[in-house]
C-alpha cells in the first residue's frame, strides 16, 4: 500500500532563501532594506554566523516604530535590541501538515505571516504562511485523488483535513473597545464549504467575511483554504478595501478551482472612527443591519457581483452605510434560510428577520444562539442538510 506521508511535501519545498544580517546592523539600515525589497517579510539575524532570531517587517514598522518618536529613538540602535523572544521556528524535516498544526497550536489566530526554518543553529530560509496554506490546499487535492485508491484510509485522512479546516477559523467570540462578534459554522458533512473570518485593519477598522462554496467535501475544503490564504496574503500586501479583497480572492479561487467550484462571499469593513460599514458582495445573501435608533432592520441590497471563481479580474463594487453605537450587522449563508421541516417548508427570510428584529435587546452571542435554536426547533433536528454560518457583529462604543 502506498505510504501517504510520502506525498506530503516537506517544509523545505516552500522555503525561501533570505540574506542574513549581523546582529549589530542598525535599525535604520534594516528599515531601508525592507523598503528596498517590498516582498521581504522577515530577515534572519546572526551573531558570529549563528542564528539568534528574526526581525519581521510588520512587527518592526507597526509594533516597534509605529509609536511617536520611535524612529528617532531606535534608528541608530542595533537590530538585536528589537528581536522578540520565543520565536516560532521549524526544522527542515517537518512536512507541511505538521508545520501548520504546530503553528496553529502557538498562534491559532494566524497573526504570524512568516517564520524561519532552523537546523543546528543555522537559518536555512524563511517560509511565508500564505505559501504554506496554499501548499496545504494543493496537497489536500492530491491527497484526495490518492485516497480514492486507498479506501481503508479515507475516513482517517478526511477527519484530519476537517480538523485542519476548522482550526483555520478564528475564535467564535471576539470583543474589543469598538466591536463585539459572535460567529458559528455548523457543517453538514465532515468537510464543509462555508467559512467565516474577521481581522483587524489599519486606522481602527475591522474586516468581516462570510463565504459559501458551491459544494462539500475535500474539493470544497480546498477552495476555502485557498480563499483564506489569498485573503491574508492580500491584507499583508496592504489591500484592505472590500472590493479589492474580493477581486484578489476571485483570481486565486479561479486559479485553484478552474471554474469547477464557485464561492459566494461577502466582505464588510467597519470603520469605527467614521461610524460606517463598507460592503462588497460576490453573489452572496444580502446582509442585515439592525439600527438601534430608531430600532428597525435594514437589508443591504445596494451591491452584488459574480461569485468568486467565475470571471477573471471582475471589478466588485462597494457601498457604505452608517454603523453607529448599538447597531448590529448580521452575515450568514443560505443554509439557515433553506433548512426545511417535516412538511418541506423552509425556515425562510421572514422567520429569520423576525428574530433579527430583536437584536436591540440581545448580545451578539444571545442573538446567534436564538437563531440557531429557532432553526433547530423549526426543522425538528440539531443537524442541517447544508452548512450553516452566522456572524453577528455589534458596535459597542468608544468610537
Amino acid at each position: 500500500m502506498e505510504d501517504i506521508s510520502a506525498i506530503i511535501p516537506l517544509i523545505t519545498e516552500i522555503m525561501r532563501p533570505v540574506e542574513q544580517i549581523p546582529c549589530g546592523t542598525l535599525v535604520k539600515d534594516v528599515m531601508e532594506k525592507f523598503q528596498r525589497e517590498p516582498a521581504l517579510l522577515t530577515i534572519p539575524v546572526v551573531e558570529q554566523d549563528r542564528f539568534i532570531g528574526t526581525i519581521n517587517r510588520k512587527t518592526l514598522f507597526i509594533e516597534h516604530l509605529g509609536r511617536p518618536f520611535a524612529v528617532d529613538l531606535y534608528s541608530r540602535k542595533p537590530i538585536s535590541q528589537l528581536l522578540p523572544e520565543n520565536q516560532f521556528s521549524v526544522e527542515p524535516e517537518m512536512d507541511i501538515n505538521a508545520t501548520l498544526a504546530a503553528l496553529l497550536e502557538v498562534d491559532p489566530a494566524l497573526t504570524t505571516d512568516s517564520f524561519p526554518v532552523v537546523k543546528d543553529g543555522i537559518c536555512l530560509g524563511i517560509v511565508a504562511v500564505s505559501d504554506l496554506m496554499m501548499k496545504v490546499s494543493s496537497c489536500q487535492a492530491t491527497l484526495f485523488d490518492t485516497l480514492k485508491l486507498l479506501s481503508s484510509r479515507i475516513s482517517e485522512e478526511v477527519a484530519k483535513a476537517s480538523i485542519i479546516q476548522r482550526d483555520l477559523l478564528p475564535p467564535s467570540e471576539h470583543a474589543d473597545s469598538n466591536i463585539t462578534i459572535s460567529a458559528e459554522l455548523i457543517t453538514s458533512s465532515e468537510i464543509g464549504g462555508d467559512f467565516y473570518d474577521y481581522f483587524p485593519l489599519p486606522e481602527d477598522r475591522f474586516g468581516l467575511l462570510v463565504a459559501d462554496v458551491s459544494g462539500h467535501g475535500v474539493h470544497a475544503g480546498m477552495v476555502t483554504t485557498a480563499a483564506k490564504a489569498s485573503l491574508h496574503t492580500l491584507i499583508n500586501q496592504g489591500i484592505t478595501t472590500p472590493g479589492a479583497l474580493l477581486s484578489g480572492m476571485n483570481n486565486a479561487i479561479l486559479a485553484t478551482a478552474k471554474q469547477s467550484l464557485l464561492m459566494t462571499c461577502l466582505v464588510a469593513v467597519i470603520d469605527s472612527p467614521k461610524k460606517t460599514v463598507t460592503l462588497a458582495n460576490a453573489g452572496h445573501n444580502f446582509p442585515y443591519i439592525f439600527r438601534s435608533e430608531p430600532g428597525h432592520l435594514d437589508r443591504i441590497e445596494e451591491v452584488a457581483g459574480y461569485p468568486l471563481g467565475f470571471e477573471k479580474d471582475f471589478d466588485y463594487k462597494e457601498c457604505s452605510a452608517g454603523f453607529s453605537t448599538g447597531d448590529v450587522l448580521f452575515l450568514y449563508t443560505d443554509g439557515i434560510i433553506e433548512c426545511v421541516n417535516s412538511e418541506d417548508k423552509e425556515f425562510g427570510y421572514e422567520r429569520m428577520e423576525k428574530i433579527l428584529s430583536r437584536a436591540g435587546s440581545c448580545s451578539p452571542l444571545e442573538l446567534r444562539k436564538l437563531l440557531k435554536i429557532s432553526a433547530e426547533e423549526f426543522c425538528g433536528s440539531t443537524s442541517f442538510e447544508d452548512d450553516v454560518t452566522m456572524l453577528v457583529a455589534a458596535s459597542t462604543g468608544n468610537i
